[in-house]
């Protein structure tokens, strides 16, 4: 998968989990977290 692709994934997956309150903080994030947030929410969507 390139970055574009999972890029535009975590950003769906944001707005699904918006609950959460994460999107403030991605602006923060380097892409070694945003890669570990996007498995995260990958595997709450799956479990």
């Amino acid at each position: 998968m390139n970055n574009q692709a999972w890029l535009q994934q975590l950003e769906m997956l944001l707005i699904r989990f918006s609950h959460l309150g994460i999107g403030a903080d991605v602006v923060s994030l380097s892409m070694i977290e945003l890669w570990e947030l996007y498995l995260y929410l990958s595997r709450m969507v799956d479990g």
